[in-house]
């Protein structure tokens, strides 16, 4: 008999339990992940930060948490996780009672993009491991991964003939806000740069000396199509880093940069572009529109972005054509804003050993 009342009073605890358990367990329970950063290079370190709040004094000995991210996320630590098509990955907590746990799991991003973990699944067990509850949760966290920055010293070259057909324009000009020092008086001077304080000092004439700086604006014209279907995403890729890497090259020389591309932006659906900046904030910007580059959508020719870039004869804007494409109708292009008078150079991606003929004013660049 006592046997039996026992079962019955274990049974009654067993059950009253679960339905304690079932009705309180996600109350006061929050989880979150985010990504610590906004946007950092591929094959940067970057951490994913996955909290865990606990408001209620009810304990969760074993609680689940399980999401998905993109496979191209390389993590540190595999054990507890399943890479597919996606990469799947289960973390286990025993959270006390009104406490908070923040765990951050180092990854790398591989590979150019945009990417969202936009759900979260949560499963608990009860006390006595006999009853599991479960929750879908909407998160919010996104990454924008930058393109690879790549060594461009083999651009040198060709800004060096840039930098002279700028020079050659006669378009540079003082940077009033870079100060280089003091010099002697001449009689070309302008009374306006004469450093009176230091004149007084030194019993001589001493005028201010700047730096020079380019009031050009080189437009970077990205073309995203590419025929080699064999190598078409590492083309286009090279292609993107390559943009980004010199635009990071040039703003830091002080040059302004715009961006224009014929890819397409995968949350807007417009074409890939930036307006030209000189700060250091712009290169954020730009690797921004290039991280949302999605290059199976086209927004039209190539050709015909070129063609429309500027107005004939506009002779404050250089443009810098980098593509894996070297086309007629590309070459046409070029050349009808050659002889309207405006400076266009460019970069052609190739594989080893399949550069084509010197072109003038243009670099082929083999991967």
């Amino acid at each position: 008999m006592g046997l039996i009342i026992a079962v019955i009073v274990a049974f009654a605890v067993l059950y009253a339990q679960q339905k304690y358990f079932k009705t309180h367990w996600n109350r006061g329970l929050e989880v979150q992940l985010r990504f610590q950063k906004k946007g950092v290079s591929a094959g940067e370190k970057c951490y994913l930060e996955e909290t865990v709040v606990n408001e209620k004094r009810m304990p969760l000995s074993s609680l689940q948490v399980k999401f998905t991210a993109s496979n191209t996320f390389l993590f540190e630590q595999e054990g507890n996780a399943a890479v597919t098509d996606q990469y799947y990955r289960t973390d286990l907590f025993a959270v006390g009672g009104r406490r908070r746990i923040t765990r951050a799991l180092e990854f790398v991003p591989s590979r150019r993009g945009y990417y969202e973990i936009d759900r979260i699944d949560i499963l608990a067990r009860d006390f006595f491991y006999t009853a599991t509850c479960s929750e879908r949760r909407d998160n919010v966290a996104s990454l924008y991964v930058y393109p690879y920055k790549r060594d461009v010293s083999r651009f040198d070259v060709l800004y060096r003939r840039m930098q002279g057909e700028l020079l050659a324009r006669k378009q540079l000009e003082e940077d009033p806000y870079a100060f280089r020092g003091m010099r002697e008086y001449r009689p070309t001077d302008s009374m306006r740069r004469i450093n009176w304080k230091s004149t007084a000092k030194a019993g001589k004439l001493l005028v201010n000396m700047y730096e020079s700086s380019f009031s050009q604006e080189i437009q970077i014209l990205l073309n995203g199509d590419c025929r080699d279907e064999r190598h078409k995403r590492e083309l286009q890729e090279m292609a993107i880093s390559l943009a980004s890497s010199i635009a990071a090259e040039l703003l830091q020389k002080g040059v302004p940069v715009s961006l224009s591309g014929n890819l397409t932006d995968i949350l807007s659906k417009e074409p890939v572009c930036c307006e030209a900046g000189v700060h250091k904030s712009h290169l954020e910007k730009m690797d921004r529109r290039l991280a949302l580059a999605d290059t199976e959508q086209l927004s039209g020719s190539f050709a015909e972005l070129i063609k429309k870039s500027g107005n004939d004869g506009e002779t404050d804007k250089c443009y810098l054509v980098i593509t894996a494409e070297d086309t007629e109708d590309i070459r046409a292009a070029v050349e009808a804003k050659r002889t309207a008078g405006e400076a266009v150079y460019g970069i052609i991606i190739c594989r080893e050993g399949e550069s084509g003929p010197a072109r003038e004013g243009f670099l082929w660049w083999e991967v």
